[in-house]
């Protein structure tokens, strides 16, 4: 279900900066290349799963709370980084003047 989640939100947030890309100061590429990772990520321990017997996608309990710290985590990875970025950019225009 993780992945799932991730690729759901992978294809939100490229979505969203495909249709607001002139907002450079929002940052959606960093969410959908973030979201993206983790989709990948969570693929690749899919495949592995499969691979040891177990079930491609499972849909336990302990899942949605995977699900849930993923998509916190990117959307607050996402808030650091447009931070830091959008801030770095300010203290360059103070700095040329």
């Amino acid at each position: 279900m993780y992945f799932l989640v991730a690729l759901f939100m992978a294809l939100l947030g490229g979505v969203l900066w495909f249709f607001f890309k002139d907002r450079k100061g929002l940052h959606l590429d960093f969410l959908a290349i973030i979201f993206g990772a983790a989709a990948a990520m969570w693929l690749i321990d899919c495949i592995f799963s499969a691979a040891s017997g177990e079930a491609f996608v499972s849909f336990e309990a302990e899942d949605g709370w995977i699900s849930l710290w993923t998509v916190l985590g990117g959307i607050f990875l996402w808030l650091i980084l447009s931070f830091i970025v959008n801030n770095a950019k300010k203290v360059e225009k103070v700095e040329t003047k």
